[in-house]
């Protein structure tokens, strides 16, 4: 990236301001002054800075640098052409990730004029108002309007793509225009998210990956483009798609209905087969085949959703695991027979010719997907209770239970100032007394600066039959706080073929939550 990207933001305003605005350029070269003179007039008496990530091949750069010499708030941040894989969204998240520590709240939007600048200032007195860790500028909102699209063609693909994302994501219903490009969150509501954008508007992506956030919005008049040309285009609809999909399957808790759905087609599919095949190819009685058939679909739908649906819901141990096994046979009886007290009066009550029957089913199987679905989510699949930190223990009993937890083999209890251990914990007796290596005060350190739990991954470390032996060193680091002061660190590490996960490190920083006084 070019040397702007090297200025620290903070020096060249002296400290942290209220509002960083991150706004992407491509060939906006006639509506970037504008847009910087009509905010500092519409941010009057707000501490802001101005942050452009610019792909132009125009003379936009040129423009930016200009605005940069007679207003140290403005910023350029110029990604060169390999840089600029993912487009709009890789581009923002370049920008909120250069001012993450650097502001209180950042604003996304667009250099078209097409978002009023105006409307920032409305944007962030409602976020501190309402407490909101989100405000979207929604042009579905009441007192908005999408006027500025141009041609029903545009329109149709906006309503379209907004709607497309509230049925797949419950999270995105949190607001009426889930797709804009127009909004603002609260830097600290949204550290540590590790973005995977592909090219379409990145609100979806915050609204998935942290589904706890408050959020608000504000009506927005969307405007017609003030110079320039639009970049959409059929490859963004292309990659928007991809970015549901990628959503869908990266992020454990998102589409999660849809994900149970999917496998319980895959499970009509294996009780066909196992139907079909007992009945052919070894004589067993259709009952009796029936009967095995629908056994082995609900295992089979159990160690699907176990793998794929759940996945970011932990067995606490073997027998746990077994326990939700068992359990998921009475749940699908229970499903089968909403299913049928769905199905049969209505078949009752309605002509039995066709399509009536097929209609009645369909509404059967509706309700009993629903049933298990939602007897799954509660009882089956329900997140175990964590383990409490007790205490009264001692530190090495402490440090003892959360290292065989996380199966790590190595975990420390260290104070904030001078990294002294409290306590330490190892699978290997030589291992107790071993110092800090530069890659653990690197995870540590990162830690203590940001306040933030944090999983790191350093490897492969390879063996020498490489494909079956490839062994990471992982770490996890969790500051503890005593009120709002940073304490201490617990650090775990562990040198295996199977790496920490984020639900390791959502179960540390849960654990570790209540140490401070262990550190005092």
């Amino acid at each position: 990236m070019s040397l702007e990207k090297q200025i620290s933001l903070g020096a060249r305003e002296g400290g942290q301001s209220l509002l960083t605005l991150v706004i992407p350029t491509r060939n906006e070269e006639g509506n970037v002054a504008r847009l910087v003179r009509e905010l500092e007039e519409s941010l009057s008496g707000v501490n802001y800075r101005v942050v452009f990530v610019d792909d132009s091949t125009d003379g936009t750069p040129g423009v930016i640098r200009s605005l940069s010499k007679g207003d140290g708030r403005v910023v350029l941040i110029q990604r060169e052409e390999a840089e600029r894989e993912g487009g709009l969204s890789t581009a923002v998240a370049v920008g909120m990730d250069a001012v993450a520590n650097e502001s209180e709240y950042t604003c996304v939007m667009d250099a078209d004029l097409q978002h009023p600048p105006g409307k920032v200032r409305e944007m962030l007195d409602a976020a501190r108002e309402s407490k909101a860790d989100v405000v979207v500028a929604s042009r579905y909102a009441r007192g908005g309007s999408y006027d500025g699209l141009s041609g029903p063609l545009r329109k149709a693909v906006s309503v379209g793509s907004k709607s497309l994302a509230q049925v797949v994501f419950k999270e995105a219903r949190k607001t009426s225009d889930p797709m804009t490009g127009f909004f603002l969150v609260r830097n600290t509501a949204i550290a540590g998210i590790q973005f995977r954008p592909t090219g379409f508007k990145i609100l979806l992506e915050i609204l998935v990956c942290a589904p706890e956030l408050k959020v608000v919005e504000v009506p927005l008049s969307f405007q017609a483009r003030h110079a320039g040309v639009s970049k959409a285009s059929l490859q963004q609809g292309l990659e928007y798609l991809a970015h549901i999909w990628s959503l869908f399957w990266y992020v454990p808790s998102a589409g999660r209905f849809w994900k149970f759905a999917l496998v319980g087609a895959s499970g009509v599919l294996v009780n066909l087969l196992t139907l079909i095949t007992l009945v052919e190819f070894f004589d067993a009685g259709p009952t009796v085949a029936w009967i095995v058939a629908v056994g082995i679909s609900i295992l089979s739908n159990f160690l699907f959703n176990n793998a794929f649906t759940w996945r970011d819901v932990r067995h606490s141990s073997r027998i746990h695991f077994l326990l939700r096994g068992a359990l998921a046979y009475p749940v699908a009886i229970v499903a089968l027979g909403a299913n049928f007290t769905v199905y049969y009066p209505l078949l009752k009550y309605l002509d039995a010719e066709f399509p009536y029957y097929a209609v009645a089913a369909f509404l059967g199987i509706i309700a009993g997907t629903s049933a298990n679905f939602i007897l799954s989510s509660r009882f089956v699949f329900r997140p175990p209770t964590p383990k409490v930190l007790d205490l009264e223990a001692s530190p090495e009993k402490i440090a003892e239970e959360a290292r065989k937890e996380l199966k790590a083999d190595w975990i420390a209890l260290l104070r904030a100032g001078d990294l002294t251990p409290v306590v330490r914990s190892s699978s290997g007796v030589s291992e107790l007394t071993r110092p800090l290596t530069t890659a653990d005060e690197s995870a540590i350190g990162l830690v203590l600066r940001t306040l933030q739990p944090t999983l790191v991954v350093t490897g492969p470390r390879r063996l020498p039959q490489a494909r079956t032996n490839t062994r990471w060193m992982n770490s996890l680091a969790v500051p503890v706080f005593d009120g709002e002061r940073p304490v201490g660190v617990v650090y775990a590490t562990r040198n295996s073929t199977e790496q920490f996960t984020q639900e390791d490190l959502h179960w540390l920083t849960a654990y570790a939550s209540t140490s401070g006084p262990i550190f005092l």
